[in-house]
């Protein structure tokens, strides 16, 4: 889809204009959250994705209250949740046994606790719904085949690879965790690399299959490997399994893996190997850490989702944040495109959004040291506990997640 330049051009000094021109560089689920409640607050919004279109990408997503709560209030918590999944529990079993080591209740239970569900999705069907909702709002805001190869984020201008020069009054970087606007805005980034691959894979089921492993989502804990499970639509079950290896270190989300390795890495698991008898073209990826940045904007250019704040997978709170990050900034962005009113609200936005952010990368980080336990004393004694916590105080162990599940946004003063 083409797009006119001229449909996109301000001038900063315009005391007339009063609303925002927004350019947004990224379709994924964090740019189209920022696009939709900014499209329906009035200001054009146009979000540049370098794919030619919306394709059947990823895999599974966990969706916690607190991002229910924010797709509730954009209208579209319903039908992410008609397309997939409401998990009665969380259950964490030893791997080699399958034997329940806790529980944590969902379905209803969060509802009451949380004020939403807990929902698990294909990443494709949550991205579709936020689309349809965006072109309901500003039909055309989507521009796709559109990579963007340099930013002025002084000027809030973009040039594109076909030569073309975009100019807003405000640029969100939502390009995920190899951003570049992040790298426009403040040079290229380290990661460490933790020691963690992880594998991937949606395999289809049917009903009452044995193969299939049991209802909500289950994390399957053994020393120096874990996996988990859950079905993003009825008969299709995510599997995500995380191994420890040196030698290998290449960062990317659709890198082919082995499936006979995958198998062996969990040998002796026979609940997860009966299920990953049927992967034949499992992917894989290096799990890389970074710090938390100490900025997200220059000029008029900011960052959200993975590009600021990239997640380690161990508390499936990606998605989450990058939605709650959209939310937020829309909310706090002022309706006019006064200098003084913008850099305001990205400074606030950081100064909200940050911490929750920069908590929820480390407690990821702990889980996944804490899942790889490699001592099995140590990991007996940490699981007795848990078991014998959550059978007499159920409460007790769900108010540990109350600060992530029932925190989220907070609205401008």
């Amino acid at each position: 889809m083409r797009w006119q330049i001229a449909a996109l051009h301000s001038d900063h000094a315009s005391h007339e204009q009063t609303f925002m021109r927004i350019l947004i560089i990224g379709a994924g689920i964090a740019g189209l959250a920022a696009a939709l409640p900014l499209a329906r607050k009035g200001h054009e919004v146009r979000v540049l994705e370098r794919a030619d279109g919306l394709h059947e990408v990823g895999a599974g997503l966990q969706l916690g209250p607190n991002a229910m709560r924010v797709l509730g209030q954009l209208g579209v918590a319903d039908s992410v949740a008609a397309a997939g999944q409401c998990p009665q529990a969380i259950t964490l079993r030893d791997g080699r046994s399958a034997r329940e080591i806790l529980k944590i209740p969902l379905g209803d239970t969060a509802l009451r606790r949380w004020g939403a569900r807990y929902v698990a999705v294909h990443r494709a069907d949550l991205v579709t719904i936020l689309h349809a909702a965006l072109e309901a709002a500003q039909p055309g805001a989507l521009v796709t085949g559109c990579a963007v190869e340099q930013i002025d984020a002084d000027g809030a201008a973009v040039v594109t690879a076909e030569g073309q020069t975009l100019t807003a009054d405000l640029v969100i970087g939502a390009d995920g965790i190899h951003s570049r606007v992040r790298e426009h805005l403040f040079g290229k980034d380290s990661a460490r690399f933790t020691g963690h691959v992880a594998w991937r894979a949606l395999i289809a089921v049917t009903k009452d299959d044995p193969a299939a492993p049991p209802a909500g989502v289950g994390a399957w804990l053994g020393p120096r490997r874990h996996a988990v499970t859950y079905r993003v639509r009825p008969g299709l079950v995510n599997f995500v399994g995380v191994t420890e290896q040196s030698d290998w270190r290449e960062e990317g989300w659709n890198l082919p893996g082995d499936p006979d390795r995958l198998r062996a890495e969990f040998a002796g698991w026979d609940a997860i190997t009966r299920l990953l008898a049927r992967v034949e073209a499992p992917l894989r990826w290096a799990l890389h850490d970074r710090k938390p940045m100490r900025a997200w904007h220059r000029g008029r250019a900011v960052l959200i989702g993975d590009a600021c704040h990239p997640m380690l997978p161990f508390l499936a709170q990606g998605a989450a944040m990058g939605i709650e990050d959209g939310a937020t900034l829309a909310e706090l962005l002022p309706m006019a495109p006064g200098d003084a009113e913008v850099e305001t609200a990205l400074t606030r936005f950081f100064a909200l959004r940050q911490p929750r952010t920069a908590r929820v990368q480390a407690h990821a980080r702990a889980n996944g040291v804490d899942f790889h336990a490699g001592n099995p004393l140590a990991t007996l004694a940490m699981r007795l506990p848990l078991g014998r916590a959550a059978a007499a105080r159920p409460d007790a162990v769900m108010a540990r997640w109350d600060w992530l599940y029932g925190g989220g946004p907070v609205p401008p003063a």
